[in-house]
């Protein structure tokens, strides 16, 4: 058996899991490549399996001589979908049909503010704050992007969990604060959206200021691995799923995420890349 490692762009800190992970393999006599700079349709003939830290097209998977564990291009309603359908709890969303309809939901569900989520973004550049009365509204595309309201409107903390191949690689959370403090006042909303103060500086990357190791309760543990398990059923491979906690204290998703899932942050705990390679002896022992 031939074990493809695969990432478009050779990431350090991506490379580094990778090549501990290959010796793993190595040392129990299983085949292993590291690969990058090349597209997963470049990748269709030469292993057994495939995993790969991006988006694999489905045109691609179709072709591909072996298994594969990987990314794939989902809308948000298709993402809450699908965990739902999974048994994991998620964040209350819909779709609507124009702007009205989702300033009606600021009746209809008793807010303030909603959410509007964009699919296909990333690093917090889909999401907008809506209220009633504001200047101007952004246009969005009503078919994929969500409206939502907040989870806990007293608390803006997101925890993340990182899994691959049925085991929780790492918990953390990001320390922000409700929306209702971040809101600017006196907005005139110049991109059709409520302006909101970062919660860190852009510029810097985050440290223990913004967010810290976090350690899920064993049955919150537990879902979250059993999601994992039957994510990689459906041949998806290292993804986060980000959480937020209701005023019950229950963690619901409010976002998954299948592809180029950051990892420079991760990798400064060595327990992340030895919890991978053990995910990954385990998945691949059992194909």
């Amino acid at each position: 058996m031939k074990v493809i490692l695969h990432s478009q762009v050779a990431a350090p800190s991506l490379i580094g899991r990778y090549r501990w992970a290959e010796q793993r393999l190595r040392e129990s006599g299983i085949v292993s490549e590291v690969r990058t700079g090349v597209a997963a349709d470049g990748l269709v003939q030469v292993g057994d399996v495939l995993i790969s830290h991006n988006w694999i097209p489905a045109p691609v998977r179709e072709l591909l001589s072996g298994r594969c564990f990987g990314g794939k291009e989902l809308t948000r309603p298709e993402h809450l979908t699908l965990m739902e359908s999974l048994g994991f709890p998620v964040m209350e969303w819909t779709l609507v049909g124009s702007c009205n309809a989702a300033l009606a939901l600021c009746d209809t569900w008793g807010v303030d503010r909603l959410i509007l989520k964009r699919s296909f973004t990333g690093g917090g550049h889909g999401f907008h704050v809506l209220t009633p009365d504001q200047p101007s509204y952004t246009e969005w595309n009503f078919a994929q992007d969500i409206i939502c309201k907040e989870v806990n409107p007293d608390c803006g903390k997101v925890f993340k969990a990182e899994l691959f191949a049925g085991k929780l690689m790492l918990g953390f959370v990001l320390k922000k604060e409700p929306l209702q403090d971040r809101l600017l006042p006196d907005d005139d909303c110049p991109n059709g959206a409520r302006q909101l103060v970062s919660y860190r500086n852009e510029k810097e990357r985050p440290d223990s200021r913004h967010r810290e190791v976090w350690e899920f309760s064993e049955a919150e543990k537990v879902a979250l691995e059993n999601l994992s398990v039957q994510l990689t059923a459906l041949e998806f491979g290292y993804v986060s799923v980000d959480l937020m906690r209701r005023p019950d204290g229950q963690l619901v998703a409010i976002e998954l995420n299948t592809g180029s899932v950051t990892t420079w942050w991760s990798e400064t705990f060595p327990f992340v890349r030895e919890r991978f390679a053990d995910a990954l002896l385990n998945l691949v022992e059992g194909l």
